[in-house]
């Protein structure tokens, strides 16, 4: 077949939702409020008829892309489409000065290892585990976490995050800059205006913050935890169970039925809980891969 690749840099969100949605994987209907910007894609059409699509955003310094969408009408697979639709969007971004390119993809998706083909034929660095996800819902973990054995102590206490004094708030970003307080992803002032601030709470001694869980509510059903912290010094008190605890608690009594957790593979505090009492609570985790691959020309 004679496939014909047209890219283009002022792809509207709206405009493929509208037209080509079957043509976007993984679905981005529920974070469509998220993409205020213009996509960079490629489409691959036959006789004038979309069959495969790939779109993908700029950072803020313009120089590195990510992939958010990707896919091939199954119709038209093992065509190389796939590779041409990739290979047409790297070109196409390196000549205009980007320097590298990304993509995150789940290790359930079934057409993992013919994505893992494409990427090393188009050289691309080895994936590497990058998130743990879990999602379930909040009224089947409710009973892991009814113990009251565990207890805050009388010194600390939980603060709704939308709560927080400007002092406090200040007092945070102080200990980061002069200490390194916590990991760059654990940042909780990252999408503060998406911030839920039902589920998203702070744990404060005696005035100072110690700790936080952030969530964001990425539809009305589904609530998503982005950030657990505890300080070092606090860890011994079981603090991010109490805290997840609240929060899975406030969210339940919202009426926000669903949850999902993302997390680092190597701090996933919030997940390893859940994991472990997967088969009791129905709950469903998976893990998210990252390959990169840095253009050749820069």
């Amino acid at each position: 077949m004679d496939y014909q690749y047209q890219y283009s840099d002022k792809i509207g969100l709206p405009w493929v939702l509208k037209n080509i949605p079957h043509l976007v994987f993984p679905n981005l209907e529920k974070k469509k409020d998220r993409f205020k910007k213009l996509f960079q894609g490629v489409i691959a059409t036959v006789e004038k008829k979309p069959v495969g699509l790939i779109l993908s955003t700029l950072d803020s310094s313009g120089e590195s892309a990510r992939i958010h969408s990707f896919f091939v009408h199954p119709d038209h697979r093992d065509q190389k489409v796939g590779s041409q639709l990739i290979r047409t969007l790297e070109l196409a971004l390196a000549r205009d000065g980007v320097k590298s390119i990304n993509v995150y993809y789940r290790s359930h998706w079934k057409f993992v290892p013919q994505l893992n083909r494409i990427l090393t034929n188009q050289n691309w660095d080895e994936p590497y585990e990058d998130l743990i996800l879990v999602k379930g819902e909040t009224q089947k973990v409710l009973k892991l976490f009814m113990s009251d054995k565990i207890q805050l102590p009388d010194n600390i206490q939980f603060t709704s995050w939308d709560q927080l004094t400007a002092e406090q708030i200040t007092y945070i970003k102080k200990r980061k800059k002069e200490d390194d307080w916590y990991l760059d992803y654990l940042d909780p002032f990252v999408l503060e205006d998406t911030i839920y601030p039902t589920a998203s709470l702070a744990l404060v001694q005696e005035g100072l913050v110690i700790g936080w869980v952030i969530s964001h509510l990425i539809s009305p059903e589904t609530n998503e935890f982005t950030s657990l912290f505890i300080d070092t010094g606090q860890r011994q008190f079981k603090l991010a169970h109490l805290l997840m605890r609240e929060a899975i608690n406030r969210q339940h009594d919202d009426h926000v039925p669903n949850f999902l957790i993302t997390s680092k593979t190597d701090n996933y505090v919030m997940s390893r809980f859940l994991i472990r009492h997967a088969p009791y609570t129905d709950v469903f985790f998976t893990r998210s891969f990252k390959a990169e691959k840095v253009f050749e020309d820069n």
